[in-house]
């Protein structure tokens, strides 16, 4: 579905948001979990484009739930798998991975047990795909689609993740930096207090941006009062202990991990 002209929200996807900037070029900005790249393949055959258009897989964040599908992307178009060097490992014959695995991010026992409901059964590692990056993009760059991406670095969430917006129609990305919970915008759930003051930091680099549309990994675009609601992301500190803001939403994050339950991972939204 077209949501602004030349930006596609490719619907009924598994994982997280996948959008699709089309002009004479072609990028996808994430790609949900593994499975979906004959789906957004046959969307790209549906607005009349061949796949080899796409040039370009721009990942926010190397979680399972964004990137999941990049690879099998490459394979079927050709397009090069783009991410953030923080978000990559060496792998064989000199080439660049995209990170496995979320070490270091998973929450405390508690949480799992209570509130992420499930225990053992669901706290099972999910295996990631090889996937190939082929470029390297970093703050500052550019991606000639759709009059200019641009890349924010924008470290918290994971130590890569990145921003990007679209100059022509001026649309803001914000992949699991920022959460739209319907009713309200939210950081993520960060159980590092060191993450948590970087991704305030990283918000606030956003202060001074002017998006008409904000884009989400998870939650529909927003277009209304864009900027004044990303901004309230810094408006109050990000300072309150973790196991409060847990136990203050608990239903939403309930629902929230009904939502990516098959995505295998700890994600939720924080106030």
């Amino acid at each position: 579905m077209e949501i602004t002209p030349g930006v596609h929200r490719i619907e009924g996807l598994n994982g997280s948001n996948v959008v699709l900037l089309v002009g004479n070029e072609m990028a996808v900005i994430d790609t949900g979990i593994s499975g979906n790249g004959d789906a957004i393949t046959n969307y790209i055959k549906q607005i009349g484009r061949t796949p080899t258009d796409l040039q370009w897989v721009l990942v926010t964040h190397y979680h399972f739930d964004h990137s999941g599908s990049a690879a099998e992307l490459h394979h079927l178009t050709g397009a090069k798998v783009l991410a953030h060097r923080a978000e990559t490992e060496p792998g064989p014959n000199g080439t660049t991975l995209l990170r496995k695995g979320n070490e270091g991010e998973r929450p405390p026992f508690w949480y799992r047990w209570t509130l992420g409901r499930g225990g053992r059964r669901r706290t099972q590692e999910i295996v990631y795909p090889d996937t190939e990056i082929h470029e390297i993009v970093d703050d500052g760059d550019v991606i000639p689609a759709l009059g200019g991406i641009h890349i924010l670095h924008t470290p918290g969430h994971t130590p890569g993740s990145i921003c990007p917006i679209v100059q022509g129609p001026e649309v803001l990305f914000l992949g699991d930096s920022v959460l739209n919970n319907i009713d309200r915008l939210s950081r993520p759930l960060t159980w590092d207090s060191s993450k948590r003051r970087q991704l305030d930091s990283s918000l606030r680099r956003l202060r001074d941006l002017d998006a008409q549309m904000a884009c989400f990994g998870h939650g529909p675009p927003i277009e209304t009062d864009v900027m004044e609601r990303v901004r309230g992301m810094t408006d109050r500190p990000y300072n309150v202990p973790t196991w409060r803001i847990a136990v203050r939403n608990w239903q939403t994050l309930r629902r929230f991990r009904a939502s990516t339950r098959r995505s295998g991972h700890w994600e939720g939204g924080a106030r």
